[in-house]
């Protein structure tokens, strides 16, 4: 199951019938613990009416494979009939043998109750003096023309005037976002847009990360068209949404990919790779005689290794490959645009590297190794889960050869 810090409320249901609450999550609705949800026939009626058709559809979508879990805001109702705002991170666990969906919420009130205040207050010019809350920069095609205290702040400047001396806002825009400023600036310049809103990576004078939510429209200024912009720093949520969406597709003991995110990626690249003829191959491994390090040094021991194992594989292989944990202690890597014996090859490189690596326990030091079954995309190969079935039969063939070995699909 998914592990989640306290201040988050966390729910798991299955057609909307609640398995388990957390206090945290019957708190969210001012009910006194987890018990009270699970007395419920279901948790829908919590969701807005007018979201619940929505909620339904989304839940049939990712169980049924059709879409991935993700981040999603929802408008809840609580006990007394007051309306929540929260942000939601779906998964899909295994519950009693079956699979399940665990919801994982944050209350988003404050922040969302803060923002439609701003927004109903807000003047064209009003936060030229609101600095502590919102930042304000106008430019000519992102020369700085002006800006706030609060804006230079977000970008890591001490004052106003060390942003102003700079000829050029682009380098505190990340690289990636560029070609979308150049587009938003000439809209905004040209008339085609009356405001454009967004969100931006930055990069800060000490070279961190700063997400700005961004309201931008045009202005007059001194007799010549601008463009003014109102930003404010969602770093907190950003970060907070990848954290999310990072444990929604990432095993929590390896920090390689769960088994369904490495499905969905396997899918995608092979259909890729047939439709334009490349080569693929992938690579079934399977730890040699695991549970006897679990049974013989403990189970922590045993996690110790999946650790120092997932450290090594990626530290092995190519940008463009992927690995991700398959199930228990075996795992798959994929190797887009590889032929089979460059893949063989590899594999035997990982397999010699894996078994150099050394878990300290005690005054003891445990070694281990791998079987690996090494297989293919061929002009028969009609599915992702068929090169799979390949692998598995030729680490079977392995399995029974010996330790340490890579095989290579017939």
């Amino acid at each position: 199951m998914l592990l989640i810090e306290s201040q988050y409320g966390v729910v798991i249901h299955r057609d909307f019938k609640p398995l388990y609450a957390d206090d945290n999550y019957a708190h969210y609705f001012g009910y006194e613990s987890g018990e009270n949800i699970l007395s419920m026939a279901s948790i829908l009626p919590l969701i807005a009416p007018q979201e619940q058709q929505n909620a339904v559809e989304s839940y049939q979508a990712v169980m049924s494979g059709k879409e991935r879990p993700g981040v999603r805001t929802y408008r809840n109702i609580d006990n007394q009939g007051s309306e929540l705002i929260v942000l939601s991170v779906d998964h899909v666990v295994d519950w009693e043998g079956q699979p399940a969906m665990q919801v994982t919420i944050i209350d988003l009130r404050h922040h969302v109750e803060t923002q439609r205040q701003l927004r109903a207050s807000e003047e064209r010019y009003r936060a030229l003096v609101d600095g502590s809350i919102q930042g304000i920069l106008v430019h000519k095609n992102f020369r700085p023309l002006f800006c706030n205290e609060a804006y230079a702040q977000m970008q890591g400047f001490s004052n106003a005037q060390e942003l102003m001396e700079h000829g050029s806002i682009l380098p505190l825009i990340d690289m990636e976002h560029h070609p979308q400023a150049y587009s938003d600036n000439l809209q905004l310049l040209v008339g085609e847009k009356e405001a454009i809103k967004t969100e931006a990576k930055g990069v800060r004078t000490d070279g961190s990360t700063v997400w700005l939510s961004l309201l931008s429209r045009p202005i007059i200024w001194n007799g010549e068209q601008v463009v003014q912009v109102t930003a404010m720093d969602i770093t907190e949520q950003q970060l907070l949404k990848e954290r999310l969406e990072h444990r929604a597709n990432f095993d929590g003991l390896t920090n390689l990919l769960n088994r369904r995110a490495t499905m969905e990626l396997l899918e995608k690249q092979f259909e890729f790779d047939k439709r334009n003829g490349n080569d693929m191959c992938c690579i079934l491994i399977d730890f040699d005689d695991f549970k006897l390090i679990n049974d013989c040094y403990g189970h922590h021991v045993g996690d110790q290794v999946l650790k120092l194992f997932g450290k090594t594989c990626k530290k092995s292989i190519r940008k463009s490959d992927f690995i991700g944990r398959w199930g228990g202690e075996e795992f798959v890597m994929v190797l887009p645009r590889t032929a089979i014996d460059q893949a063989a090859f590899i594999a035997r490189r990982i397999s010699k590297c894996i078994s150099e690596q050394r878990v300290e326990v005690g005054e003891h030091t445990l070694s281990f190794t791998v079987s690996m079954g090494v297989a293919a995309m061929t002009e028969n190969t009609t599915s992702a889960e068929q090169m799979i079935n390949a692998a598995d039969k030729a680490l079977y063939q392995g399995k029974k050869q010996g330790k340490s070995c890579v095989v290579i699909a017939a």
